[in-house]
């Protein structure tokens, strides 16, 4: 029953958005401000919005052997809301995706999404340049590695392959908005040394200006994963053998003077009060 609702309110949004997502694309001539639509059926086949009449909508299915859209389609309203879509707002500074109609309404409404975007771009102009000849890590060649995987696995709508280009690898870390990442080519140089190193050990794929996802990139997180959680062991290992060394020098300490004590060696109530009397800040002063 709720699900019923829930569909039938977004093919409700998708009957009143859809002349403006159709209105406002790619061909309407404004390169800097306009929309496109990305569908993914249940066979993974991938289309996007052509046009809207008369409540069907026409779609073009992309060829994945051709690497074109053919075979333009009409299907309905309905038939839409049952395929996973991806609705883009193409602007000059860069993509603002949302992942439905539902998304795509709520921020037209509150501008919320283009608020959060106005906010990166003001931090990004604000920081970047105290990232921008940041040193590469060890780390940071898992945390690339990382990220294209998650990337290759959730693969949204409007991404039509696997590959992925230097430039979306930049966009994935930074964002369009970090302008001074983008145009460094300091920067640029260090993140395709990165993923020339992944293409050495097989953990990625490189065809021409694309670099494509192995399955070795997998066991390769996992067994950085491993080193992790055991490098983080003998750490805590080896603070926990320094705590046993404190406690029993101290509990050496402790006996020593109790046996002291009572060879009549010193007197215990005088080593107490000295200890109690004794000015941390002025024993400082003395070693210094």
């Amino acid at each position: 029953m709720q699900d019923s609702k829930l569909a039938a309110l977004r093919q409700k949004h998708w009957k009143k958005n859809l002349p403006l997502l159709v209105a406002k694309d790619a061909r309407a001539g404004d390169p800097y401000n306009y929309y496109s639509v990305h569908l993914v059926d249940v066979d993974r086949n991938r289309y996007q919005l052509r046009n809207y009449q008369h409540r069907t909508a026409t779609l073009a299915r992309w060829d994945y052997d051709e690497k074109v859209w053919v075979d333009e389609r009409r299907m309905t309203v309905a038939e839409i809301d049952e395929m996973q879509a991806e609705i883009i707002h193409h602007r000059s500074f860069g993509q603002i995706p949302f992942s439905g109609i539902l998304a795509f309404s709520f921020n037209r409404f509150t501008r919320l999404a283009y608020l959060k975007t106005l906010i990166a771009r003001g931090k990004g102009r604000l920081v970047s340049s105290f990232f921008a000849s940041k040193e590469l890590k060890s780390r940071d060649r898992i945390a690339l590695l990382n990220l294209l995987v998650n990337e290759y696995v959730q693969q949204r709508p409007s991404r039509l392959n696997a590959g992925i280009s230097i430039d979306e690898v930049i966009d994935m870390l930074y964002g369009r908005l970090w302008y001074k990442h983008i145009r460094n080519e300091e920067f640029r140089r260090k993140v395709r040394l990165l993923l020339k190193s992944l293409v050495i050990t097989g953990d990625l794929a490189q065809e021409g200006i694309l670099y494509y996802v192995q399955p070795k990139s997998v066991a390769t997180i996992v067994e950085f994963e491993k080193e992790e959680r055991r490098a983080r062991q003998q750490e805590k290992m080896q603070r926990n053998i320094v705590r046993l060394m404190i406690v029993i020098t101290a509990a050496t300490v402790l006996i020593t003077l109790a046996l002291l004590g009572l060879a009549g060696v010193i007197d215990l109530h005088e080593v107490w009060q000295f200890l109690r009397n004794l000015n941390p800040f002025s024993v400082l002063m003395k070693l210094v």
